[in-house]
């Protein structure tokens, strides 16, 4: 159970498809552009089931015309490409092409924030590398949880990780919930989309600059870090969840929890290094 959750019991896939984050305010500035009186004519939009959510929670984003069909074979005759972008978030996803081959169009799909923020949620079209045609809708993400995806109170364990995709990023971060002696926990594991295309050194380093980044973004500087404090001593003055041979990187204390990165290795030999995983408990 404490080796590094691979196979996730992930919270959103593709809802359909004919073929196959940072904290934000608002999109950077852009030249206007004036639709294709065509596209406009169709009425093509980009809608969300949800005006706002909190951070983690499920979010459908939908691709929309005028006429409520569900074929968007139409769209060859303007397009070349729809892409799906999100203000201050780095990556887009293609949502309409035209091939040699036919059409490739996705129609629906779910999303995870995984920072709090006031974003802008926009689909692009080109023709011939020109940008013809946008739509917009705005989504507001709050944070009402303890810890990320977690909240203590009502706490519960999971049997298995639950991963929170997002479309826009190369990884997924996967949550699995227990207890230790009635003390709550939860082990939080990185996991690349194309993990097989990377060594295991890689991928340990990736996923321990991926993790210390993301939580030193949202909660700021660690409150201890390896190398001017004794962390063993740290984690046990401050944790309930036993480690066995894991080695605390870095640690954050804050109102509601208390959170660490940590060097991760086998429980029956200590000199198997396995990964990165970040271990977080309630701060009472």
């Amino acid at each position: 159970m404490y080796k590094k959750i691979l196979a996730l019991s992930v919270a959103g896939l593709l809802l359909f498809s004919c073929s196959d984050t940072e904290m934000a305010d608002s999109n950077p500035t852009e030249t206007q552009i004036k639709n294709d009186p065509a596209l406009t004519s169709l009425g093509l939009k980009i809608t969300a089931d949800k005006s706002g959510v909190n951070i983690f929670e499920n979010i459908d984003f939908k691709l929309s015309q005028k006429n409520q069909s569900t074929y968007f074979g139409i769209l060859a005759d303007y397009l070349d490409v729809l892409t799906f972008k999100i203000s201050n978030t780095e990556g887009e996803k293609i949502i309409f092409e035209k091939t040699q081959n036919g059409n490739s169009v996705t129609t629906s799909f779910n999303y995870h924030f995984y920072y709090p923020g006031n974003y802008t949620v926009s689909i692009e079209g080109f023709k011939d590398g020109k940008k013809i045609y946008t739509d917009q809708t705005s989504v507001n993400v709050t944070d009402n949880n303890d810890f990320l995806a977690v909240n203590w109170n009502g706490f519960t364990a999971t049997d298995t990780a639950t991963g929170y995709n997002n479309i826009l990023q190369k990884n997924t971060l996967g949550f699995f919930n227990g207890f230790e002696n009635q003390h709550p926990y939860v082990l939080v594991t990185n996991i690349w989309d194309n993990m097989y295309s990377y060594t295991d050194t890689q991928i340990k380093q990736m996923d321990k600059e991926y993790l210390y980044n993301y939580l030193a973004k949202y909660y700021s500087a660690p409150t201890y870090s390896e190398g001017n404090t004794d962390m063993k001593d740290r984690y046990t003055q401050n944790f309930k969840k036993s480690i066995k041979n894991d080695i605390p990187v870095n640690i954050w204390i804050t109102t509601k929890s208390k959170i660490a990165l940590m060097k991760q290795y086998s429980s029956t030999d200590p000199s198997l290094f396995i990964g990165y995983i970040v271990i977080a408990e309630p701060n009472n």
